[in-house]
């Protein structure tokens, strides 16, 4: 097992929902590596 996930009921609904209309950071980006993996040009 490498990882698990445990998804827990709210006790609330949140007054904000992540997403563009809040400033979240991680909205619409594509996948990436890690910033500890070098990037190799081919060409």
């Amino acid at each position: 097992v490498v990882g698990r996930l445990i998804y827990e009921p709210l006790i609330a609904r949140p007054d904000k929902l992540y997403g563009g209309g809040i400033g979240s950071s991680y909205q619409r980006q594509g996948l990436a590596l890690s910033k500890h993996f070098k990037k190799i040009n081919f060409g």
